[in-house]
């Protein structure tokens, strides 16, 4: 195998692990040019030599998150298992900065005897079997890239141009500013849709992922109309539990509106009503999810 396709190998199961959960999401990767090793050597060898430390980033991924609290949800996801190292900025209260959630991973260990052998072979003795991982917003990333290409690549050129760098730096206040009004205008919204009796809104607005359908099945949006305390405790569900229940579980799942009440229902509503309307076909289906 080569170096690349040991890449998309780690990006699919990776991007299999969002989809099944329904994150919004945009997944990038890229693998170290023989050029890039040698100019690595060239700025930090002496640590790579000494056994200090080895290169941890031949295979970079990037995923790209819609909301800021999708961010914290996947950091804690990786970090939860196969953690080799990461550098994770905490936010400080006077000051705006790039916040950085870059997380080492190991080289899964079937693809690890196919990485070693597609290492170029000046360079292997330096290289650990891992990968990196960044984790970002879709506003920070447009930052970053252009921050990458046009400030951090001719430092020097940024000397003596200190309140330029301030002016740019302070541009991220204004995007987390942003990026939290958006969150907060869909979580409006989704109690609007609640007090108004859009159900399907209500839930769309509020879980924020990519559903498998339109909207409830005949028989489910009856029963949502007569029992306004199961609407209630559903508005009530914590996103961010659903989530990480659809990421720790491993058998795939249709996201349809049906599928997403019923699991909540599952594993915090309990309503014995809702229980029966699941069909044969949907109950095995949450049965072997639950269990997987």
């Amino acid at each position: 195998m080569l170096l690349k396709e040991i890449k998309e190998a780690i990006e699919q199961q990776i991007a299999d692990d969002l989809n099944r959960c329904g994150l919004m999401f945009r997944l990038f990767g890229r693998v170290k040019t023989t050029r890039s090793l040698a100019h690595k050597m060239e700025w930090k060898g002496d640590n790579y030599r000494s056994g200090k430390k080895k290169i941890q980033d031949v295979i970079g991924l990037r995923i790209v998150l819609y909301f800021p609290d999708d961010v914290e949800l996947l950091g804690f996801f990786f970090s939860c298992k196969d953690l080799v190292d990461a550098s994770v900025d905490a936010p400080g209260v006077d000051t705006f900065r790039p916040q950085r959630l870059n997380l080492v991973k190991p080289i899964p260990e079937e693809l690890v005897p196919a990485f070693r052998a597609a290492l170029p072979e000046e360079y292997a003795p330096f290289v650990d079997a891992t990968y990196e991982v960044q984790i970002r917003t879709i506003f920070s990333e447009g930052w970053h890239e252009v921050e990458h290409d046009l400030r951090y690549k001719c430092k020097d050129e940024w000397n003596g141009y200190d309140s330029y760098s301030r002016a740019l730096n302070g541009l991220i206040a204004t995007l987390e500013t942003t990026e939290w009004s958006m969150s907060s205008i869909f979580r409006e919204m989704s109690r609007s849709n609640y007090e108004r009796g859009e159900l399907r809104a209500m839930l769309r607005n509020k879980m924020l992922i990519r559903m498998a359908d339109n909207d409830f099945s005949p028989l489910v949006s009856q029963f949502l109309m007569s029992h306004p305390d199961v609407v209630e405790q559903l508005f009530h569900a914590d996103r961010l539990v659903f989530l990480m229940t659809m990421l720790n579980h491993r058998a795939p799942i249709s996201l349809t509106y049906d599928n997403i009440l019923f699991l909540i229902n599952r594993f915090d509503i309990m309503n014995q009503e809702l229980l029966q309307l699941e069909d044969p076909s949907t109950r095995a289906s949450l049965d072997t999810f639950l269990t997987s």
